[in-house]
């Protein structure tokens, strides 16, 4: 049970091939980038029931280790995980904290692959008293096997990196003879100096460079402020000591660090960086609170906080960084919702949404919801969507034709009723459930369809698109609260378990409630509002086409708000080729309603009010230029031309027409 056997400590690629043996393949790409003067690698990893991309990465070792580890991390296994944590006791917990840390302060530790033991080694080279001293926060966050004795002690610990700070200072306190416990900073040091002779061997190697990160700024007036700036890392201060700097801080005792929110293009971890903060002023640290950052790291930060990937790792004793842009801040921040995931899937931030309906898999572009919903899952902290599929008797088209046309002549409120359960179909339809469930099995959202479906996957992939949509009306406002406990749509048939937040991903005091669109009934309706002239055009190409069009997108000043006195533009979005569905919301409806009023081949030049902020700024290839343009007298200016139609079969035509006059239907009922 004790911390300090280090042979527990072994890489993914060992975990993979002690559980699959030769039935793990991998295979190396070669990536040839021409900004890089040598060649960087891709690993592939085929396990017997799925298969893996690794980054891309400078070695072939460092590829086949991310490929492993992602692996893993689809398969539930946590890497350095080897004792069976669960089945232990809260008393057992603490022993086996205060073991953990002995052992990190040995002699032996000191020289291990272990990111931590690069972070010791580091502080080793400061001067004075702090030699040695290192910042629980460190500890807390890069031990994995810390990590899982904490939530033993208490699972809230996986989302709250204070308390878990503060059961490793409690846990030191009880090595009085051998560590000791800063009273002015969250730190430890040992006791007794190390050897002479270890320590001049292991000084870590540290070139002087500059990192470029994010500050997210906050203010009084709860104004999002990020900027870019400049981390100066220089081989003789410890790089904790330097983002502290920034954040106004003494040292990197006091600087918390976050889980991995995501990597850079190379497969570097990117964290965020902020003041620990004071739990006996809670009150103060409530006017400070920072919003945006909060939203990042899903845990309320208090305070200014740096966005950087840099750190060690368990690749090399080295410090590794990479460069993170604004752009790429604003590309992570749209990443963490389903129409985000899916606006990146297909390279067009501003152009493409999320789809209403799923069709069928050969008219679907992109990752296919299901897909989508493991990905949001995998990246909330939550369990594998769990679906379960049910049939029923399905009534034919020609039998769903007439059941229409006789249901229009009854009573709205009769319509409304059996129109939702009669789907086109043959003998037999498909219906499918999806529950999503939080890592410690507790209900988040049951979500199960009235619809019937000629095909079990349509069932499935609908029932998982509903339940991306619902998750996605949350990415809105940040600091919502909410009053009720649990909320039930009848007509949607979907159920929200509000007790169950998503703390790994939103801020602790961010509670989920039903937005005001949905209990007022107006769901449909958010998605429906379009163009102003959108209810008087005349549409030439049916609901159910696929269509291709190459489109650009640029921010527009008018020469009468420039400075300069002349009209400036800046390309934000291009694509020379895109294909989709029409009438089924994958594109914007600004876009996709001046599409359908189009012919092959023609040209149209159109302009639209500007979207969020971020996503422009996360679309734009020159962060600079886009936000010295963004005011309130800028436009969206969209260049489309249409590259080909491809009509849909009568069938098809007949099925897309149906679902359109139900939602039409359906929205005038709302309206009315």
């Amino acid at each position: 049970m004790a911390g300090g056997e280090e042979k527990t400590l072994t890489t993914p690629k060992e975990i993979i091939h002690h559980k699959f043996g030769v039935k793990a393949s991998y295979r190396i790409e070669e990536v040839h980038v021409s900004s890089q003067s040598s060649c960087l690698y891709r690993c592939h990893l085929q396990l017997p029931d799925f298969s893996v991309v690794s980054n891309v990465f400078k070695s072939r070792q460092d590829s086949e280790q991310s490929a492993a580890e992602l692996a893993l991390e689809k398969l539930g296994i946590l890497p350095q995980d080897g004792d069976d944590d669960d089945h232990i006791t809260v008393e057992e917990g603490w022993d086996g904290i205060v073991e953990r840390i002995k052992y990190i302060f040995s002699d032996e530790f000191l020289s291990t692959d272990h990111p931590l033991g690069s972070h010791l080694r580091a502080t080793l080279q400061m001067d004075g008293e702090r030699c040695g001293l290192v910042p629980v926060s460190a500890i807390a966050t890069f031990d994995s096997k810390i990590n899982s004795l904490c939530k033993v002690i208490n699972p809230s610990t996986d989302s709250d990196p204070v308390l878990a700070m503060s059961y490793v200072m409690k846990a030191a306190a009880k090595l009085s003879d051998y560590i000791v416990v800063s009273p002015h900073a969250a730190s430890l040091q040992r006791k007794n100096p190390y050897p002479a002779a270890i320590v001049e061997g292991l000084a870590p190697h540290v070139e002087s460079t500059k990192v470029e990160a994010v500050h997210i700024k906050c203010t009084k007036r709860d104004e999002e402020v990020v900027e870019r700036v400049i981390l100066d890392i220089s081989s003789d201060r410890y790089y904790l000591d330097i983002i502290a700097e920034k954040l106004g801080l003494k040292d990197g005792s006091q600087v918390m660090i976050s889980r991995a929110i995501s990597k850079t293009f190379f497969g570097y971890e990117c964290r965020l960086y902020s003041t620990i903060p004071n739990l006996t002023s809670s009150n103060d640290f409530k006017i400070s609170r920072n919003a945006k950052a909060s939203f990042v790291c899903g845990q309320d930060i208090h305070g200014d906080a740096i966005f950087a990937s840099v750190g060690y790792t368990w690749r090399s004793h080295d410090l590794e960084h990479e460069d993170v842009t604004l752009k790429s801040f604003y590309r992570i921040c749209c990443g963490m919702s389903p129409n985000g995931i899916y606006k990146i899937s297909r390279k067009a931030l501003i152009a493409a949404q999320l789809p209403l309906l799923f069709t069928r898999e050969s008219n679907w572009r992109g990752p296919i919801p299901k897909e989508i919903l493991c990905m949001f899952c995998h990246q909330q902290q939550l369990a594998e969507p769990v679906f379960t599929i049910s049939t029923a008797p399905a009534k034919s088209m020609s039998d769903l034709l007439s059941s229409y046309n006789k249901v229009k002549d009854d009573s709205d409120n009769q319509y409304l009723s059996r129109g939702e359960e009669e789907m086109p179909g043959s003998e037999e339809g498909y219906r499918c459930e999806v529950k999503i469930l939080s890592k410690s099995h507790d209900l988040v959202l049951d979500c199960s369809l009235k619809k019937l479906y000629e095909k079990e996957n349509d069932a499935i992939q609908n029932a998982a698109l509903k339940a991306l949509s619902w998750f996605s009306m949350f990415f809105g406002d940040m600091d919502v609260e909410s009053l009720e406990a649990c909320y039930t749509n009848d007509d949607l048939d979907i159920q929200f378990k509000q007790r169950n937040r998503f703390k790994e991903t939103f801020p602790s005091s961010r509670v989920y409630e039903l937005p005001e669109i949905i209990r007022k009934g107006d769901w449909y309706k958010s998605r429906s509002r379009g163009m102003p002239w959108e209810e008087k055009r005349v549409q030439n190409i049916a609901n159910g086409s696929l269509v291709s069009i190459c489109y650009s997108v640029y921010l527009k000043k008018d020469a009468e708000f420039s400075k300069k006195g002349k009209s400036l533009k800046e390309l934000v979005e291009s694509n020379e080729g895109i294909e989709f569905e029409v009438g089924h919301g994958s594109m914007n409806p600004h876009l996709e309603s001046v599409v359908t009023q189009m012919s092959v081949g023609q040209y149209v030049r159109f302009s639209t009010g500007l979207p969020a902020e971020g996503l422009v700024l996360a679309a734009a290839n020159d962060t600079v230029k886009a936000l010295s343009l963004l005011s309130d007298y800028t436009s969206l200016e969209y260049s489309v031309l249409l590259l080909g139609v491809k009509v849909p079969t009568e069938e098809r035509m007949e099925k897309a027409n149906i679902v359109e006059k139900v939602a039409e239907d359906s929205l005038q009922l709302y309206r009315d």
